[in-house]
């Protein structure tokens, strides 16, 4: 059941649906709710889903300019010159009005109650935030293989660390105090209208509860995920890769796997190891597959404290002497996976 409410924690609008629509894409809820004519949800709904994708937008347009700042900085430029250059650099990312014309118009016609227009304009919005966010997704990937080929692999471990709390310390400043259907919620919201993940590329993932954890899947992943396998929607292939996009060594950091995007080691990094050497166990666990065709699969806890133990090691944590052990080998490929 649609739930789109203001979630105090956060500050914000949110959906906060039931397990059974939190997945579906917030697109397909809209135009479900123009055709059946509930206008007032259909509007509320279009807005939202332009928040969700800028929101995306405004995090990918950071990361850049934070790569930007180290690569002038590491080069000798210094730190205001590399700020300075990374701002000028980066400018149009923030200014330019991605999806605010199709948005409006959709508002528009909803307010005319001309169907297929608001239809049409949701699609267009879709359009326009998604094709600029596989170049940034793109254009991350590129740069931290810079990075990589010029200063070694560690630099994008670095590079990594000083934007982490612009970007994951502050969305998740108040993780430990929602509960685990928001941290779902929250969750699901930036792979669903934020990175655009599915076969469809709108947004669809698929969430399932399992007693002891919530569960995100995406078939497929709508950032590195399509970058390592293309985008099934236009028939693109995968993201060019050189030898240097990829770790050549195993890190803690890349869950101890070598053959990792430098784009898909952030997951490592923010949600698993830097947070183990923080609080002491990852804040939200991944499956990450080598197969670009297989599902990502993510895990929130209910009870963090009983995050079960083939987490750990990955990431080159301490295993917790009473971490459940439910028969699961971390050292597989997809060890959480049925």
């Amino acid at each position: 059941m649609l739930k789109l409410e203001r979630n105090e924690i956060l500050g914000r609008i949110i959906r906060l649906d039931d397990l059974d629509t939190l997945g579906v894409s917030t697109q397909t809820l809209a135009e479900q709710a123009i055709i059946e004519g509930r206008w007032d949800d259909a509007a509320a709904l279009a807005v939202y889903y332009h928040d969700e994708m800028l929101r995306m937008h405004g995090i990918l347009t950071t990361w850049i300019k934070d790569i930007l700042r180290y690569i002038v900085d590491r080069a000798g430029a210094g730190d205001a010159a590399a700020r300075s250059a990374s701002a000028g650099i980066a400018r149009m990312l923030e200014t330019y009005p991605v999806g605010a014309a199709p948005r409006d118009r959709c508002l528009e016609s909803i307010a005319e109650r001309n169907q297929d227009c608001a239809v049409f304009y949701l699609e267009k919005m879709r359009l326009e935030v998604k094709n600029p966010h596989e170049m940034l997704v793109a254009w991350i990937q590129d740069q931290l293989t810079y990075i990589a080929q010029t200063w070694g692999e560690e630099a994008v471990l670095d590079s990594i660390l000083q934007t982490h709390q612009s970007i994951w310390g502050d969305r998740y400043a108040n993780w430990d105090e929602m509960t685990s259907h928001e941290k779902l919620a929250l969750t699901v919201e930036g792979m669903r209208g934020g990175h655009f993940s599915g076969e469809r590329r709108r947004g669809d993932v698929t969430v399932r509860d399992e007693g002891d954890r919530l569960v995100m899947e995406m078939e497929l992943c709508g950032s590195g995920g399509v970058l390592r396998r293309g985008d099934p929607e236009t028939g693109r292939g995968p993201y060019p890769i050189p030898r240097e996009g990829v770790n050549q060594e195993p890190h803690p950091w890349t869950w101890l796997k070598t053959g990792i995007h430098w784009y898909c080691s952030h997951c490592a990094i923010a949600m698993e190891w830097l947070p183990g050497r923080k609080r002491g166990r990852p804040l939200r666990p991944l499956d990450h597959v080598m197969d670009p065709a297989a599902p990502c699969t993510w895990y929130i806890y209910k009870d963090e404290a009983q995050t079960r133990a083939y987490h750990y090691p990955r990431s080159g944590l301490a295993t917790p002497a009473d971490a459940p052990k439910t028969g699961e080998d971390w050292r597989a490929e997809y060890p959480g996976g049925s």
